[in-house]
């Protein structure tokens, strides 16, 4: 069945007359009788009384024409609340932001911004580096937030997407501290105790980076890796229990630091990090939202 079989059946009802009606729906008579008559094929019975003049609807037409006005306004305003959901969307900018930086860096970000763009809407996907990206390569987000480091940058073509840098993170060991505020587990250990050890699960980025800064250390390692998770956030979590030592970014640490709970473990392996923002550049048709590009103009005028 077709919308407009269930429009051209109410104009009939209302103007109980073929001729008018087909006027009306802009088409020939014939064709709008036909139209009528697959209806009617559709409801398998008929729905309108021909024998009388001016036209009268039967039982089941004056049924279905009940019916059909509450299935068209319903259609109505749903395509309404669509289209202004659209609208709305636009304002909307949708960010996709790997776990570690969804949960420290960006709602500090954020909020420091938002002092400066009050009416800034956002919506946030908290993932893993490789579907943060996949979100932003597949148009599913206006904008990406990551980690970089020059051994270990995201698959990104520079010809096609733009990047902003926001600032630095800092990617360290930490250890809870012992009784005289010295680290529990001290950098880099011994080989006849070797540091328990809390690592990144493979595949993580963040484990990648941790991976090549220990295979150019240099100095033997005493680790005993006893613990993964994919995320800093686990990590952390059983580094403030005194399980081990974790390398951690300094943005998911910064809490723990000033409180005392988390101490570096030592003059151990180190990396910058910075921050950086990502979107696809504007050409032809793929343009940004409005909100999307008034942010990025923001930003890139307060880097330059």
């Amino acid at each position: 069945m077709e919308t407009k079989w269930l429009e051209d059946f109410i104009s009939l009802a209302e103007t109980r007359s073929f001729s008018r009606s087909a006027q009306l729906r802009h088409v020939t008579q014939p064709a709008f009788s036909r139209r009528i008559q697959a209806l009617e094929a559709w409801a398998g019975t008929d729905l309108v009384d021909r024998s009388s003049h001016p036209t009268q609807l039967t039982p089941a037409g004056q049924a279905l024409y009940a019916q059909a006005l509450e299935m068209l306004q319903g259609l109505q305003a749903t395509r309404a609340m669509l289209r202004g959901q659209s609208a709305a969307a636009q304002d909307l900018i949708e960010f996709a932001v790997p776990h570690t930086l969804a949960l420290s860096f960006f709602p500090t970000w954020l909020s420091g911004l938002r002092e400066r763009l009050p009416s800034l809407k956002c919506r946030v996907a908290a993932l893993n580096v490789h579907d943060a990206l996949l979100r932003l390569i597949e148009g599913s987000s206006d904008l990406l937030i990551a980690h970089h480091h020059e051994a270990q940058p995201l698959a990104l073509d520079p010809q096609r997407f733009d990047m902003l840098e926001l600032g630095q993170d800092h990617l360290a060991p930490y250890t809870v501290p012992a009784a005289d505020g010295s680290p529990l587990f001290a950098w880099p250990g011994q080989a006849a105790q070797p540091l328990p050890y809390l690592g990144y699960a493979p595949g993580a980025y963040l484990g990648s980076v941790v991976d090549l800064l220990l295979s150019q250390s240099g100095a033997g390692l005493h680790l005993e890796r006893l613990h993964e998770a994919d995320m800093a956030e686990g990590l952390k979590a059983m580094a403030l229990e005194g399980q081990g030592l974790a390398f951690l970014p300094h943005s998911a640490v910064q809490q723990e630091l000033a409180q005392g709970r988390l101490v570096p473990a030592g003059p151990g392996p180190q990396a910058l990090l910075p921050l950086r923002l990502y979107r696809e550049k504007p050409v032809g048709k793929r343009s940004p939202k409005s909100a999307a590009q008034a942010l990025w103009a923001h930003l890139k005028q307060a880097a330059g």
